[in-house]
């Protein structure tokens, strides 16, 4: 119920858009160059930003990344709304409230009366048709975040201008979502090999999924704010559907979409302890799996059969025979119970993420536990995937309210809760052994096991 709006430094070394930032970069060597070959800088006669330093390095990503999106949309806007974009009139430009001169700015309400008010943000302006970027803030996001994010705040203001020129008019959820889902198709097409100036690896994603830390809306929100953008999952989630499955899903949004932000209830309850989710947990996952064997829920058929419910097991208790290196979270084979280590796991990732943490990490080998009652491997990575798939099913149904009569509710910002938490705590060798996934592909099965239910999540024989 709450997701803590804090630093995260968690920067991937080699993660570039062009060469990396200064002061960021890591020599490996024998590294290999990227899908494509070695990339080149843009320059003025590929794009011109507007009021750039020349020599700075965020200048240089956000031109590298101008060039390459334009190059997509070349290609992508008359495959979507035929036609073509055309030129977006009013340029880029590049701003630092501290060192820009005011007289050095068009006039126009794109620009304001002063420079001051261009600080901590960028966007896109449909009265002069103008991206304008404060350099300095989107330098600090990359330092923490990562470099991409320069690239990937320009692919969605860039998204921005091709809804205007597309003739789209959205409510603001809609249009902020579909506007990251159309980065999301264009990182892919990085990430393929296919830019010229812009690389970036799927692997290389972690840290920049993070800054929707950043991005999203407080928990609360009311989705029919004029100004939402989304929950940290709507964000995260409408990137990855693009990044899968390209900007033609991107086109088709709209508000029949399923959006986790929704206006905060005073019956939420606010967060529980540590002790009361684990013990919450234990009866709202048997709840669950009671139903999606017995009678389904709508969309997913019943899977057959009837759960033997599985021991949730602290490590501190019994120990799992033949467990072998200490584990922080797992299925115990000899057993098929659920182990968990309170201190050195569920209390730490529920004091810094919240509580929905611990349902999420529970639910993982829980259901490895019924993939091994319904005959299904439970300890290879396409398992694990699997499984985090279902924490995802877990939360839709939770959301739609199918799934009531337990002690625990699904309040604002719980679904973003079980995305950063599977993308600090979720991928260590220590939480569910043989995962091997990234934090971008654990997050991408949850989301579908969210947006498309039980049918994503491979248990049927």
């Amino acid at each position: 119920m709450r997701v803590p709006r804090r630093v995260v430094a968690l920067l991937a070394a080699g993660l570039t858009a062009g060469p990396a930032l200064s002061g960021c970069a890591t020599v490996i060597a024998g590294t290999a160059f990227p899908p494509g070959g070695p990339r080149t800088d843009a320059t003025d006669a590929d794009v011109r930003v507007h009021l750039a330093d020349p020599g700075d390095d965020t200048d240089r990503i956000a031109r590298n990344a101008i060039a390459d999106v334009l190059t997509w949309w070349e290609r992508t806007f008359p495959e979507l709304f035929g036609g073509d974009l055309g030129a977006i009139d009013g340029g880029f430009w590049s701003v630092d409230p501290d060192e820009t001169d005011p007289g050095d700015l068009p006039d126009g309400g794109c620009f304001g009366e002063d420079v001051a008010d261009l600080a901590g943000n960028a966007y896109y302006c449909g009265e002069d048709d103008v991206v304008v970027y404060d350099r300095a803030w989107v330098a600090g996001l990359a330092d923490e975040y990562g470099p991409f994010m320069v690239a990937e705040i320009m692919a969605h203001e860039i998204a921005h201008a091709v809804q205007a020129h597309a003739g789209i008019d959205a409510p603001s959820i809609v249009a902020e979502t579909q506007a990251e889902c159309f980065a999301g198709a264009w990182t892919r097409w990085v990430a393929d090999g296919s830019a010229a100036h812009v690389t970036v690896r799927e692997e290389e994603l972690d840290p920049y999924l993070l800054g929707y830390l950043y991005f999203g809306d407080a928990a609360g929100t009311a989705p029919d704010d004029p100004d939402a953008h989304g929950s940290l999952f709507d964000q995260l989630s409408a990137f990855q559907e693009g990044y899968a499955e390209g900007p033609r899903t991107c086109a088709a949004f709209d508000r029949s979409r399923v959006y986790t932000e929704r206006a905060a209830d005073p019956s939420d309850g606010g967060d529980r302890s540590h002790r009361e989710m684990v013990a919450g947990t234990d009866d709202l996952l048997a709840t669950f799996w009671r139903r999606a064997l017995t009678t389904g829920f709508p969309g997913t058929a019943p899977l057959g059969g009837r759960l033997r419910e599985p021991a949730v097991r602290s490590v501190g208790g019994l120990p799992c025979p033949a467990a072998g290196e200490a584990l922080d979270l797992y299925l115990c084979p000899a057993d098929g119970s659920v182990r968990y280590d309170s201190a050195g796991l569920l209390r730490p990732a529920h004091d810094d993420v919240g509580d929905f943490a611990v349902t999420t990490l529970l639910a993982l080998p829980y259901a490895l536990a019924v993939r091994g009652q319904l005959g299904l491997p439970v300890d290879d990575p396409a398992a694990v995937r699997a499984a985090v798939c279902v924490a995802g099913w877990l939360a839709r149904e939770m959301h739609l309210g199918h799934l009531t009569g337990t002690r625990l509710r699904l309040a604002p910002g719980d679904v973003d809760e079980a995305a950063v938490v599977l993308l600090r705590y979720a991928t260590g060798p220590a939480v569910v052994p043989g995962s091997g996934p990234s934090g971008f592909e654990l997050v991408d099965a949850f989301r579908q096991g969210f947006t498309d239910g039980g049918d994503a999540c491979g248990l049927r024989r």
